[in-house]
């Protein structure tokens, strides 16, 4: 990791952590909670409670997003300045399938706000990406855990 002092090593993996933490909570929230309200509540006070969270959550998760990326990237380099070098330790597998697992939420949450923006997402959809993130969020926690046996 030479590529960082130890400092700021830790301030940006704080950041990426802080970050996970933010997006990965509103996900598993947004799944195993809310989705269990669909059944207890009307539509409209779901569709209600629903629009509340999408709204607050656009004002905060793209700068969330951009510093879980952003850092996520920093801390990338930071172990494997050459990139070729990630499939020479077990280390460096466990982080190609996390890095592959990050762009796949990533392409969700692309494909989410376009098809919010163009009018196109429906319920179905919406859940759909809901559980391929949280599934991949979950893979993404195993992961980083693992690699500290790695």
């Amino acid at each position: 990791m030479s590529v960082f002092s130890s400092e700021h090593y830790f301030f940006i993996q704080t950041i990426h952590l802080l970050s996970a933490m933010t997006f990965g909570g509103v996900v598993i929230f947004e799944v195993l909670i809310l989705e269990s309200l669909h059944d207890r509540l009307s539509k409209e006070i779901m569709m209600e409670i629903e629009s509340g969270i999408i709204r607050r959550a656009r004002k905060f998760m793209p700068v969330v997003i951009v510093l879980l990326y952003a850092t996520g990237v920093l801390m990338l380099l930071a172990h494997f300045p050459d990139l070729s070098t990630m499939r020479d330790s077990s280390f460096g597998r466990l982080l190609m399938v996390k890095v592959a697992l990050a762009v796949i939420v990533l392409v969700c949450f692309i494909t989410a706000m376009v098809l919010q923006f163009l009018g196109k997402m429906n319920p179905a959809i919406f859940k759909a990406i809901h559980l391929i993130v949280f599934t991949c969020i979950i893979g993404i926690v195993v992961l980083a855990k693992a690699m500290f046996y790695a």
